[in-house]
């Protein structure tokens, strides 16, 4: 081998050399730093630290965050106000869970996500989220308030053991047929005291979710709880009067339908007691009546509908996680709130909570549960609550139907006091004349 072949190999050599040696790392001053560990706290009130672990470590492996995710869980009667008290003192957590119904009262503790920044662009959300979702975790500028963990849905529990008894083949597909069915279901003592529900229906006091179930009915009647330009109450037209009537007579010892009074017990323990034939409830609250009777034979059905509805409405609420705006970590925060909208972040959570999910393409993926399934079918119909309303309309609500139920008012004077309210409680509207 003569000199110039030598060097020629040599400089091959140390070119290879060089190559594994920047590679690996190993030159002083080359290596690619390793991101800076940090630290994202969660408070919520329901999920078990594990699952919250889990994520986290997930998370550090595909996106190779040097991230630790630690899940604070709180008492669910103390978790606002510990939460308010936390935030207002500087020292709460980077991210918390709340409702949809809770995110107007915290609009001004949360960090929201520009449009355009880390990747998020609102037209995009779209083909991504339900519809009743979208509106809810987005501000008009396109900024994004928060991000859906999952997406409940309203849905009919029925007691199967009594509607075999009655002969009744098949729960109600619409409220008409559940107001027949009731009048079999209904058992009435001999002075008219009722000895077994139809339905626990037609009082708010003791009725689970009975705002909801209200808003649905107004929905599917083609009404609006306020004008979304002026914020002022809407509730003064023929479809509340059908909604409020219907609701309430199920309540109404005059009625037919009467099924259900004030000495009940709350709706979903009566349902699983035994004492009611139906119920409506969430897909979360499944496991509570299956563990307070475990011998029920009871099954879910979706959501009845007006008759001859030409397009189904249904009714949900939503769990978000949002950034508070006293973290230091905003972007890190919302890089983990962003990852974990993905598709298989997002599974791994639902499968593990037994809840519906707010992506459109995990709605048509097979439930974990087999009883989740008329839940997940409703999602992509699901309409809320009005978001700028907050949680003061539920109160409203159940005030009224109360007011209604124990003939204090007539249905149109309810109305009117109920409209009255969500206009003095909307933002920005204007001062009645």
């Amino acid at each position: 081998m003569n000199k110039a072949q030598l060097i020629i190999f040599a400089a091959i050599g140390a070119i290879v050399l060089l190559a594994v040696l920047l590679i690996t790392g190993a030159i002083p001053g080359l290596r690619e730093r390793p991101p800076a560990p940090f630290t994202l706290t969660i408070w919520g009130s329901r999920d078990a630290p594990g699952l919250w672990q889990d994520l986290g470590r997930t998370y550090r492996e595909e996106e190779l965050a040097s991230a630790t995710i630690e899940y604070a869980q709180k008492d669910p009667k103390t978790y606002e106000a510990e939460l308010v008290n936390a935030l207002a003192a500087g020292r709460g957590p980077d991210l918390f869970l709340l409702t949809d119904a809770d995110l107007e009262a915290h609009r001004d503790k949360i960090a929201p996500l520009p449009d355009g920044s880390l990747g998020y662009q609102k037209r995009s959300i779209k083909g991504v989220f339900a519809d009743g979702a979208i509106g809810v975790i987005t501000d008009p500028s396109g900024a994004l308030l928060a991000a859906p963990l999952d997406f409940d849905t309203l849905a009919l529990f029925y007691n199967r053991d009594y509607l075999n008894a009655a002969n009744i083949p098949a729960p109600p597909k619409t409220w008409a047929e559940l107001a027949g069915q009731v009048k079999t279901l209904t058992k009435l003592s001999a002075v008219g005291g009722i000895e077994r529900s139809g339905a626990a229906l037609g009082t708010a006091a003791n009725v689970r979710h009975a705002p909801d179930i209200f808003a649905a009915l107004l929905y599917q009647s083609g009404g609006a709880f306020a004008d979304p330009a002026t914020g002022r109450g809407a509730l003064v037209n023929p479809a509340t009067v059908l909604a409020l009537t219907f609701y309430t007579s199920f309540a109404n010892t005059a009625k037919s339908t009467y099924s259900w009074n004030a000495f009940f017990a709350p709706s979903l323990d009566a349902f699983a007691d035994g004492e009611t034939a139906m119920a409506i409830g969430y897909a979360a609250d499944v496991p509570a009546v299956a563990a307070r009777n475990p011998q029920l034979n009871f099954d879910t059905a979706p959501l009845p509908q007006a008759t001859d509805a030409k397009t189904p409405t249904a009714f949900g609420r939503l769990d978000l996680l949002a950034v508070s705006r006293a973290s230091p970590q905003h972007e890190q925060a919302w890089k983990f709130l962003l990852w974990l909208q993905s598709k298989d972040a997002q599974k791994t959570y639902l499968d593990a909570v037994g809840l519906p999910p707010s992506r459109r393409d995990l709605v048509a993926a097979k439930p974990p549960r087999e009883y989740l399934v008329p839940f997940y079918d409703q999602v992509l119909i699901a309409r809320t609550l009005p978001p700028a309303l907050g949680g003061s309309l539920p109160r409203i609500v159940h005030d009224m139907v109360e007011a209604v139920a124990n003939r204090r008012f007539s249905v149109e004077q309810a109305i009117g006091r109920a409209n009255d309210a969500i206009t003095a409680a909307a933002p920005n509207a204007e001062p009645s004349e």
